[in-house]
């Protein structure tokens, strides 16, 4: 999945199998407060309007049943899912 914004190129990975999904998306977030608060920038990125578009497209889809987001930068919480918690969506590590 193409995934431009943060750099040029940048992509991340959907792997499906079964019924579910996992979305690898890489450098999109660089933490899980990220996936509440989307319109946090990261000074790192490309294009900064282009890479809020992506991170609001991302969750969406993160919010998906059966769809577990794999965050590289997540420390020790990696895999995750995306909920809506009291109107506000949040990662909710999976596995351990």
């Amino acid at each position: 999945m193409l995934t431009p914004g943060h750099t040029v190129g940048h992509a991340a990975y959907v792997i499906d199998a079964g019924g579910q999904r996992v979305i690898a998306f890489g450098d999109a977030f660089h933490s899980p407060v990220q996936l509440t608060h989307p319109l946090w920038e990261v000074p790192a990125d490309h294009d900064r309007a282009q890479s809020i578009g992506l991170r609001r497209s991302l969750v969406d889809e993160l919010l998906e049943p059966d769809t577990i987001g794999f965050g590289i930068h997540f420390g020790d919480r990696v895999f995750g899912r995306v909920r809506v918690d009291e109107g506000r969506r949040v990662w909710h590590p999976v596995g351990a």
